[in-house]
Protein backbone atom coordinates (compact mmCIF):
# COMPACT_ATOMS: atom_id res chain seq x y z
CA UNK A 1 0.00 0.00 0.00
CA UNK A 2 1.62 3.25 -1.16
CA UNK A 3 1.49 6.51 0.75
CA UNK A 4 -0.71 7.92 -2.00
CA UNK A 5 -3.32 5.25 -1.33
CA UNK A 6 -3.12 5.43 2.45
CA UNK A 7 -3.56 7.89 5.28
CA UNK A 8 -2.27 8.16 8.84
CA UNK A 9 -4.86 7.12 11.40
CA UNK A 10 -4.36 10.41 13.24
CA UNK A 11 -5.59 12.23 10.13
CA UNK A 12 -8.89 10.39 10.41
CA UNK A 13 -9.30 10.76 14.16
CA UNK A 14 -8.17 13.10 16.93
CA UNK A 15 -5.96 11.28 19.40
CA UNK A 16 -6.69 11.93 23.08
CA UNK A 17 -8.71 15.11 22.42
CA UNK A 18 -9.04 17.49 25.33
CA UNK A 19 -12.42 17.35 27.08
CA UNK A 20 -13.40 20.34 29.22
CA UNK A 21 -15.76 19.50 32.08
CA UNK A 22 -15.64 22.90 33.77
CA UNK A 23 -19.12 23.90 32.66
CA UNK A 24 -20.76 20.85 34.24
CA UNK A 25 -22.04 20.56 37.80
CA UNK A 26 -20.44 18.06 40.17
CA UNK A 27 -23.81 16.36 40.73
CA UNK A 28 -24.26 15.54 37.05
CA UNK A 29 -24.50 11.79 36.43
CA UNK A 30 -22.04 10.52 33.83
CA UNK A 31 -21.02 7.12 32.51
CA UNK A 32 -18.01 5.44 34.08
CA UNK A 33 -16.02 2.89 32.10
CA UNK A 34 -13.18 0.89 33.63
CA UNK A 35 -11.07 -1.58 31.67
CA UNK A 36 -13.21 -4.45 33.00
CA UNK A 37 -16.31 -2.80 31.52
CA UNK A 38 -15.20 -3.39 27.92
CA UNK A 39 -14.75 -6.74 26.21
CA UNK A 40 -11.93 -8.15 24.16
CA UNK A 41 -14.32 -8.02 21.23
CA UNK A 42 -14.66 -4.24 21.44
CA UNK A 43 -18.00 -4.06 23.26
CA UNK A 44 -19.04 -1.84 26.15
CA UNK A 45 -20.46 -4.64 28.29
CA UNK A 46 -21.10 -3.19 31.76
CA UNK A 47 -22.84 0.16 32.13
CA UNK A 48 -22.20 2.15 35.28
CA UNK A 49 -22.82 5.72 36.35
CA UNK A 50 -20.94 8.00 38.69
CA UNK A 51 -21.34 11.51 40.01
CA UNK A 52 -19.13 13.80 37.92
CA UNK A 53 -17.60 15.33 41.04
CA UNK A 54 -16.25 11.92 42.00
CA UNK A 55 -14.54 11.25 38.65
CA UNK A 56 -13.74 14.70 37.32
CA UNK A 57 -10.07 14.34 38.24
CA UNK A 58 -7.75 11.36 37.96
CA UNK A 59 -9.62 9.68 35.12
CA UNK A 60 -9.77 9.88 31.33
CA UNK A 61 -12.72 11.90 30.02
CA UNK A 62 -14.48 11.27 26.72
CA UNK A 63 -17.66 12.17 24.86
CA UNK A 64 -20.50 10.44 23.04
CA UNK A 65 -19.33 8.30 20.09
CA UNK A 66 -15.64 8.45 21.05
CA UNK A 67 -13.47 5.37 20.57
CA UNK A 68 -11.57 3.72 23.40
CA UNK A 69 -8.37 1.77 22.71
CA UNK A 70 -6.60 -0.03 25.57
CA UNK A 71 -2.97 1.04 25.60
CA UNK A 72 -1.52 -1.17 28.33
CA UNK A 73 -0.33 -4.75 27.91
CA UNK A 74 -1.93 -7.32 27.79
CA UNK A 75 -5.27 -5.53 27.40
CA UNK A 76 -4.17 -3.97 24.12
CA UNK A 77 -3.08 -7.27 22.58
CA UNK A 78 -6.30 -8.91 23.78
CA UNK A 79 -8.48 -6.41 21.91
CA UNK A 80 -9.89 -4.36 24.78
CA UNK A 81 -11.71 -1.25 23.60
CA UNK A 82 -15.11 0.10 22.60
CA UNK A 83 -17.10 2.58 20.54
CA UNK A 84 -18.99 4.34 23.33
CA UNK A 85 -22.54 5.40 22.51
CA UNK A 86 -25.55 5.98 24.72
CA UNK A 87 -23.53 7.50 27.56
CA UNK A 88 -25.29 9.22 30.43
CA UNK A 89 -25.60 12.91 29.49
CA UNK A 90 -23.17 12.23 26.63
CA UNK A 91 -20.16 12.25 28.95
CA UNK A 92 -17.91 9.46 30.18
CA UNK A 93 -14.93 9.10 32.48
CA UNK A 94 -12.84 6.01 32.90
CA UNK A 95 -9.53 4.25 33.00
CA UNK A 96 -6.39 6.24 32.28
CA UNK A 97 -5.20 3.16 30.38
CA UNK A 98 -7.39 4.08 27.39
CA UNK A 99 -6.33 6.11 24.39
CA UNK A 100 -9.36 8.11 23.25
CA UNK A 101 -9.95 8.71 19.56
CA UNK A 102 -12.61 10.90 17.96
CA UNK A 103 -13.56 10.77 14.29
CA UNK A 104 -12.63 13.94 12.43
CA UNK A 105 -15.10 15.63 10.11
CA UNK A 106 -17.20 13.22 8.06
CA UNK A 107 -15.08 10.17 8.85
CA UNK A 108 -17.14 7.23 10.08
CA UNK A 109 -16.62 6.27 13.72
CA UNK A 110 -17.78 2.70 13.19
CA UNK A 111 -15.26 2.26 10.37
CA UNK A 112 -12.50 3.55 12.63
CA UNK A 113 -13.70 1.26 15.43
CA UNK A 114 -13.34 -1.78 13.21
CA UNK A 115 -9.80 -0.73 12.33
CA UNK A 116 -8.92 -0.30 15.99
CA UNK A 117 -10.26 -3.78 16.74
CA UNK A 118 -8.48 -5.43 13.81
CA UNK A 119 -5.76 -7.88 14.81
CA UNK A 120 -3.37 -6.31 12.29
CA UNK A 121 -3.69 -2.97 14.10
CA UNK A 122 -2.99 -4.53 17.48
CA UNK A 123 0.04 -6.39 16.12
CA UNK A 124 1.48 -3.20 14.61
CA UNK A 125 0.88 -1.32 17.88
CA UNK A 126 3.19 -3.67 19.79
CA UNK A 127 6.18 -2.04 18.09
CA UNK A 128 5.16 1.31 19.61
CA UNK A 129 5.04 0.16 23.21
CA UNK A 130 7.20 1.79 25.83
CA UNK A 131 7.72 1.52 29.56
CA UNK A 132 8.92 -1.09 31.99
CA UNK A 133 8.37 -4.82 31.52
CA UNK A 134 4.83 -5.81 32.43
CA UNK A 135 3.70 -2.17 32.34
CA UNK A 136 4.27 -1.36 28.68
CA UNK A 137 1.88 0.97 26.93
CA UNK A 138 1.24 1.94 23.30
CA UNK A 139 2.48 5.49 22.75
CA UNK A 140 0.13 8.01 21.14
CA UNK A 141 2.63 8.49 18.29
CA UNK A 142 1.56 5.10 16.99
CA UNK A 143 -1.51 6.69 15.41
CA UNK A 144 0.69 9.16 13.51
CA UNK A 145 2.69 6.30 12.01
CA UNK A 146 -0.05 3.75 11.44
CA UNK A 147 -1.50 4.06 7.94
CA UNK A 148 -4.75 2.64 6.60
CA UNK A 149 -6.35 2.68 3.14
CA UNK A 150 -7.70 6.06 2.08
CA UNK A 151 -11.48 5.65 1.70
CA UNK A 152 -14.15 8.29 1.26
CA UNK A 153 -16.71 8.74 4.07
CA UNK A 154 -19.27 6.96 1.90
CA UNK A 155 -16.96 3.98 1.39
CA UNK A 156 -16.15 3.96 5.09
CA UNK A 157 -19.86 3.83 5.94
CA UNK A 158 -20.46 0.97 3.51
CA UNK A 159 -17.57 -1.05 4.93
CA UNK A 160 -18.69 -0.39 8.51
CA UNK A 161 -22.27 -1.46 7.76
CA UNK A 162 -21.11 -4.78 6.32
CA UNK A 163 -18.84 -5.46 9.27
CA UNK A 164 -21.52 -4.46 11.79
CA UNK A 165 -23.96 -6.85 10.10
CA UNK A 166 -21.39 -9.64 10.29
CA UNK A 167 -20.75 -8.92 13.97
CA UNK A 168 -24.47 -8.97 14.71
CA UNK A 169 -24.82 -12.37 13.01
CA UNK A 170 -21.87 -13.70 15.03
CA UNK A 171 -23.40 -12.41 18.28
CA UNK A 172 -26.73 -14.07 17.53
CA UNK A 173 -25.01 -17.34 16.67
CA UNK A 174 -22.95 -17.21 19.85
CA UNK A 175 -26.13 -16.63 21.89
CA UNK A 176 -27.76 -19.69 20.32
CA UNK A 177 -24.65 -21.78 20.98
CA UNK A 178 -24.57 -20.63 24.62
CA UNK A 179 -28.22 -21.60 25.06
CA UNK A 180 -27.67 -25.01 23.46
CA UNK A 181 -24.73 -25.61 25.78
CA UNK A 182 -26.97 -24.91 28.77
CA UNK A 183 -29.55 -27.34 27.42
CA UNK A 184 -26.88 -29.97 26.84
CA UNK A 185 -25.53 -29.53 30.37
CA UNK A 186 -28.97 -30.14 31.85
CA UNK A 187 -29.64 -33.05 29.52
CA UNK A 188 -26.29 -34.63 30.33
CA UNK A 189 -27.03 -34.46 34.04
CA UNK A 190 -30.49 -36.00 33.62
CA UNK A 191 -29.31 -38.80 31.33
CA UNK A 192 -26.32 -39.73 33.46
CA UNK A 193 -28.20 -39.64 36.76
CA UNK A 194 -31.63 -40.95 35.73
CA UNK A 195 -31.11 -42.91 32.52
CA UNK A 196 -33.78 -44.01 30.05
CA UNK A 197 -36.63 -46.46 30.52
CA UNK A 198 -37.45 -49.35 28.20
CA UNK A 199 -39.35 -46.95 25.93
CA UNK A 200 -36.41 -44.62 25.53
CA UNK A 201 -37.90 -41.95 27.79
CA UNK A 202 -36.10 -40.22 30.60
CA UNK A 203 -36.82 -41.94 33.90
CA UNK A 204 -38.45 -40.02 36.70
CA UNK A 205 -36.05 -38.85 39.35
Amino acid sequence: MSDADSIAFSELAEVNPRVSLQAYDDDLAVSFISMSDVSEGGKWTTRKERRLGDVRFGYTAFLESDLLFAKITPCMENGKGAHVTGMKNGIGCGSTEFHVLRAKGANNARYLHHWLQASMTRIKAIAYMGGSAGQQRVQAQFFDRYRVPKLSPTEQCQAATILDTADEAISKTEAVIAKLRQVRTGLTHDLLTCGLDENGHLRDR
